[in-house]
């Protein structure tokens, strides 16, 4: 698996505190090993064709979309309530 980002994620994981920062790229590394994992929660957006979640911790969450078979594009990284109003 190969992983890209959008800008919006970039800048999003650049706001958040250093704890949430790690939280968020070990369940990155953690999607490059199995997105499946039961640890990221990993569920579809309702509203959203072809967007996911998958959990960083209890309160942020990452969006992002299968590309190809081995690319997955990293799009916010965010609140719980602020990515579901804009994943």
């Amino acid at each position: 698996m190969q992983l890209a980002r959008t800008e919006l994620f970039k800048k999003d994981y650049l706001r958040l505190a250093p704890p949430i920062r790690k939280a968020a790229a070990k369940q990155i590394a953690q999607l490059l090993i199995d997105h499946t994992h039961p640890s990221l929660h990993l569920e579809a957006i309702q509203g959203h064709q072809g967007l996911f979640s998958a959990r960083v911790d209890r309160r942020y969450r990452v969006s992002l979309s299968f590309l190809e078979e081995d690319v997955i594009l990293l799009r916010r990284v965010l609140d719980h309530d602020d990515l579901y109003r804009s994943p």
